[in-house]
């Protein structure tokens, strides 16, 4: 037992800054974990049965367009410019504090998690409104392509950014003004990126938000395409639109899988059971090297645990792609297909999607719940200065303490339902690569990958959570 005191000691040592998004009272579940486990699974299961023996799904259609005119995109590139300016700027020149300055809320919760479960609902929308195309636009910055887009390039750029992205997220300081910042070096990059390869090849191909937005409006049955004209929108089936637009290279598949695996590392990296993995063990094994001397083990071991910690993010969609690719290759095993598994992985890459956004929205339920009653208090006072603009009321009582097992109950819900549409897509785009006899063959692991999937949503998400 020693080792693991040891470690749990050295973990709360060694924890990082509060997140606003972190929990830290620990609760039980309302029913045994197994419980929830074999029910989703069963539900899984049940409905990969149904699907077997039911018509095949009809190949979506594209529905009527209906032209947008000019106002109404023009009023969104107008909201979403000002909103990326007030982020920057109460970054930049309001409070350091990232409760009472608007910019963390703004950008993680109101543009990376809100606007991405709209996205899945209402369609791209980013796609008119993004703020850098709206900004490069009035800075003259057009299609002229001074240097040809390597193509061995792809959309490694934006996943690159993504990494950054996470990493900004989890690992970096809470600090209003080093968002700001990097939020200014990011349009920086942007900038240049479309002077060099053009505008509109760098925003097709290269540009992280665009790429995020464009990959969660897959799931949505509107659908908007700039013609000569102006914007349109049309309508399609739900859930169609990931059979429309495949992912085309290896790192729009592991952006995919990064959806998923970054939102699992930010539940799991900070609790006890990730930490024990790292302190627990190599107390046991190099313990000869400090014996009761727990501040020169610390002082030993703490560098690496900087780096496990970092080399996770690093990993993390890789060891989703480990897996993906597993049940790809099992799929053309028991298919005979003449696809290759690289074929075939980026065929079904978009089954994922449901889910790595429902587990985002569940992963964040809490932080929702808990940010929302604020959200008046930041706009009556953005810059977290002392101003009160909309003449509120103020107030210092504590807010009501969560229904934790009606909060699991959601999240459960959430988790579910993103596997149930995940099942689903990858049905339909397998009865359109395989004959009839062969679907439920092509499918079997792709059911299995997405129970695993599941069974380590609701581990994470159920993970007692250590000091942080």
């Amino acid at each position: 037992m020693r080792p693991a005191f040891f470690a749990l000691i050295l973990f709360t040592c060694a924890a990082n800054t509060a997140r606003a998004h972190t929990m830290v009272t620990p609760y039980d579940l309302p029913i045994s974990f197994n419980a929830y486990v074999g029910a989703c699974a069963a539900t899984l299961f049940l409905t990969f049965l149904a699907l077997a023996v039911l018509p095949v799904p009809p190949a979506a259609r594209a529905g009527r367009s209906i032209r947008l005119g000019t106002i109404f995109p023009a009023i969104l590139r107008a909201v979403a410019v000002a909103l990326l300016l007030l982020t920057i700027g109460a970054g930049l020149f309001g409070s350091p504090s990232p409760v009472a300055n608007i910019a963390p809320a703004l950008f993680w919760i109101g543009f990376v998690l809100c606007l991405s479960v709209a996205t899945a609902m209402v369609g791209d929308i980013f796609q008119i409104a993004n703020p850098w195309e709206a900004l490069l636009r009035l800075a003259g910055i057009g299609n002229r392509t001074r240097l040809p887009y390597p193509e061995r390039w792809g959309a490694w750029p934006a996943f690159v950014c993504y990494w950054g992205l996470a990493w900004l997220e989890l690992m970096a300081p809470p600090d209003p003004a080093f968002l700001a910042e990097a939020l200014l070096a990011y349009t920086a990059l942007t900038a240049a990126g479309s002077f060099l390869f053009g505008r509109d090849v760098w925003f097709r191909r290269a540009e992280l938000f665009g790429m995020l937005f464009r990959t969660a409006g897959l799931l949505a049955c509107i659908a908007y395409e700039r013609k000569p004209d102006g914007w349109h929108a049309r309508w399609r089936p739900l859930l169609s639109g990931i059979e429309e637009i495949p992912p085309t290279g290896m790192a729009q598949l592991l952006f995919v899988l990064f959806l998923l695996a970054a939102t699992s590392y930010d539940g799991v990296w900070q609790t006890s059971f990730w930490a024990g993995l790292y302190w627990t063990h190599l107390l046991q094994w190099f313990g000869s090297l400090w014996g009761d001397d727990m501040a020169r083990a610390q002082a030993i071991l703490a560098p690496g645990y900087w780096v496990w910690q970092r080399g996770g993010l690093i990993a993390a969609p890789f060891v989703y792609l480990g897996f993906y690719w597993a049940a790809m290759a099992t799929m053309r095993v028991l298919t005979r297909s003449a696809l290759t598994t690289r074929d075939l992985s980026l065929r079904f890459a978009g089954s994922v999607v449901p889910i790595a956004l429902s587990y985002l929205l569940a992963h964040s339920w809490t932080l929702l719940l808990t940010e929302i009653p604020v959200v008046p208090f930041l706009l009556t006072d953005p810059f977290g200065v002392g101003w009160n603009l909309l003449d509120l009321a103020r107030t210092s009582a504590e807010p009501d303490s969560l229904n934790m097992g009606q909060v699991w109950h959601v999240e459960v819900a959430l988790i579910l339902q993103g596997h149930l549409a995940s099942v689903y897509a990858a049905h339909a785009i397998a009865v359109r690569l395989f004959p009839a006899g062969r679907v439920w063959l092509s499918e079997l692991p792709l059911l299995v990958l997405m129970m695993g999937y599941t069974f380590i949503g609701l581990a994470v998400l159920a993970l007692p959570l250590a000091v942080r």
